[in-house]
């Protein structure tokens, strides 16, 4: 569909998308990989999509639609039949199953079970679509190259269960490789200090530094870190700067609902309780894994009764390649990010 390209395995489906494209993987369930300049952007464990584990966690890559929470009393990574984190099979290995083909349009879907710690069971709708969007306005003032998707990512319960017996939501993990002299970063609509979440795994220290509405974020290192922006700071996009391989990365929430609920989806105990957070993105540092990720969470809306019924995330993924200056003017004129915080003097 679309176009092939010779980094892509022959049975993705596949789209032109500005200098580039992209690509929906059904058979390694659902993920999201791009193509730029003949380079592939996200990370892939090609040899352990070959040949996956049969009893752990098949950490491949890509852009992948997860359930959260992951820890917590709700928590979908820790099912009350297993005695660690455990990736259930609906997430792991469950394929999906291409919609019929729409021109200028990737998507597919599955049927999946979930379990969460209380034990309590639904099952949901899962579905992924993507199209690819203009990028010649944003790159050719700037002699850059570039392209950009739209995605959507929902979860609908069959059969909705009280918010008292689960939460649910829909959480995008879009995953690059490296992270040693990455440059995250994010934008919010007040003091980026006060919108900082460090409830995952412990404040990253002088890695992070807020400068009004702006938060810089170096990545790397040996440590695993993660901090989130709460939704009630409009958080306006996240990113990334890799100067090794010459990329700009922008995420940014397309569609923000005002009337869902968000809770918290970190992976601990969460002892001040599951609304203890409420964050809309989120920056993942793998320290030994040598990847980083960055991430939008969906919020879970109710009927009447407060079941849950579904969560919507819909979100815009753009990428761009080019020297420093070219990408620091790109960054500074058209998403508003000082670029000396981020890139350094043009």
């Amino acid at each position: 569909m679309g176009t092939s390209s010779s980094l892509f395995a022959q049975d993705w489906s596949s789209l032109t998308a500005g200098d580039g494209a992209v690509a929906m993987a059904h058979a390694l369930q659902g993920r999201i990989f791009c193509e730029l300049d003949g380079e592939m952007v996200h990370r892939y464990d090609a040899a352990l999509a070959a040949a996956p584990a049969p009893d752990s966690f098949n950490n491949l890559g890509g852009n992948s639609l997860w359930p959260g929470p992951e820890g917590g009393p709700y928590a979908f990574n820790y099912p009350p039949d297993e005695s660690g984190w455990y990736v259930q099979p609906a997430i792991n290995s469950q394929p999906t199953i291409a919609d019929t083909s729409t021109p200028g349009r990737l998507a597919g879907g599955k049927v999946i079970s979930l379990q969460n710690r209380r034990g309590v069971t639904q099952r949901f709708d899962y579905h992924r679509s993507v199209i690819a969007r203009p990028s010649r306005d944003v790159c050719a003032p700037y002699g850059i190259k570039g392209l950009v998707y739209h995605s959507v990512d929902k979860l609908v319960a069959q059969a909705p269960s009280s918010t008292d017996d689960m939460l649910f939501c829909a959480w995008s993990l879009e995953q690059f490789p490296g992270g040693e002299g990455v440059i995250a970063f994010g934008v919010t609509n007040g003091d980026a200090a006060k919108a900082i979440n460090c409830d995952y795994y412990g404040h990253p220290g002088a890695r992070l530094r807020c400068e009004g509405r702006l938060f810089r974020l170096a990545l790397g290192g040996k440590d695993r870190f993660q901090i989130g922006i709460a939704h009630h700071s409009q958080p306006k996009l996240i990113g990334a700067y890799d100067p090794q391989r010459s990329l700009l990365i922008i995420r940014r929430l397309s569609k923000v609902t005002e009337n869902g609920l968000y809770f918290n989806i970190a992976d601990n105990d969460q002892p001040h309780g599951p609304f203890s957070a409420a964050d809309s993105y989120s920056i993942f540092n793998g320290g030994e894994l040598d990847f980083f990720e960055l991430e939008t969470i969906a919020p879970l809306h109710c009927d009447a009764a407060e079941r849950g019924t579904h969560s919507t995330l819909c979100t815009d993924t753009l990428i761009f390649k080019g020297t420093p200056g070219r990408l620091g003017r790109c960054l500074e004129e058209c998403f508003g990010v000082p670029a000396t915080t981020i890139i350094g003097e043009l």
